[in-house]
């Protein structure tokens, strides 16, 4: 398996000077299977980016499933700009949560009113299905996908894809859940103890590459709690205790520049340090490929 970053930044775009040695579309990611299928996650504006470099590819028909963590604008807002969804013969399955009162299809289908946006989703001649998910298992063109609800505002999903002996996980929006008093061996040297954050930890388990938001420092997150977002100290924790091999850093904070980002990730790091981890860590750039 592949995995490639086309959008990095959480929130919303954040374009400049400040922000090009990381990126500043946001969210979205393309996983290339073994077998040439491929899953996209989230559709923020890095979308844009992706489609243009689908075209350029010159495969068709293109065919790919579209794995939202939520539906938050960050993660849906660059679907519109997504030039294979206006070629007739591509195919494109939406999926992801939808909310109690409003469906998935209707979610996508409202960001496109005429009062926000001149073209309709109906205007996109591509074939586009929607698949409503919950936490459970199912596959995508022979791999294993596991999902996970996520502590966020609204319902929001993790991914774990398996293909072979290659996994990857993929947890844009996500806070740490309350912490529990526990006396249970596998919360030993943690600080963000409980059953719900070890639900996390299992998940990630032993991944090949693990995608975690890491939006906040551990000052930052004390005045943004309930946010749906992550502080860096328990995205090492998370890291460490699940084993992964690779962590990027994920979903950057629309006000840090590349340099915080790059503190960050050296904070990261030196946690891991301390615990005695070897897991590789790096901020996640716009263009990086790697090979699972």
């Amino acid at each position: 398996m592949k995995y490639k970053f086309w959008g990095v930044r959480g929130s919303i775009p954040t374009p400049g000077p400040e922000t090009v040695g990381y990126g500043g579309n946001t969210s979205c990611g393309e996983l290339t299977l073994d077998d040439g299928g491929m899953i996209i996650f989230d559709a923020g504006s890095g979308i844009r980016v992706l489609g243009n470099d689908l075209m350029k590819r010159g495969k068709k028909p293109v065919e790919a499933v579209i794995l939202l963590s939520h539906t938050h604008w960050d993660h849906i807002q660059g679907f519109p700009f997504f030039v294979p969804a206006f070629i007739p013969g591509n195919k494109f399955v939406i999926c992801g949560c939808e909310e109690a009162d409003v469906k998935l299809d209707q979610i996508i289908k409202d960001q496109m009113k005429s009062a926000y946006f001149p073209i309709e989703l109906s205007d996109m001649p591509a074939s586009i299905g929607f698949k409503r998910l919950y936490e459970g298992k199912f596959k995508i063109s022979g791999a294993r996908v596991d999902t996970l609800y996520l502590n966020h505002p609204g319902f929001a999903l993790g991914y774990r894809v398996e293909s072979g002996s290659k996994s990857v996980v993929y947890i844009s929006d996500n806070e740490p859940y309350p912490i529990q008093e526990s006396t249970q061996p596998e919360f030993e040297g943690m600080t963000y103890k409980g059953s719900n954050n070890y639900r996390v930890i299992q998940f990630s388990k032993g991944t090949d590459l693990l995608v975690h938001d890491c939006q906040y420092t551990p000052d930052e997150y004390k005045t943004k709690v309930g946010w749906g977002h992550s502080p860096y100290d328990y995205v090492a924790e998370i890291a460490w205790k699940a084993e992964v091999k690779r962590l990027a850093i994920y979903h950057h904070d629309p006000g840090h520049d590349d340099a915080f980002v790059d503190g960050i990730v050296e904070k990261v790091k030196a946690l891991l340090k301390e615990k005695g981890s070897s897991v590789e860590v790096f901020g996640a750039r716009e263009g990086t490929e790697l090979e699972l």
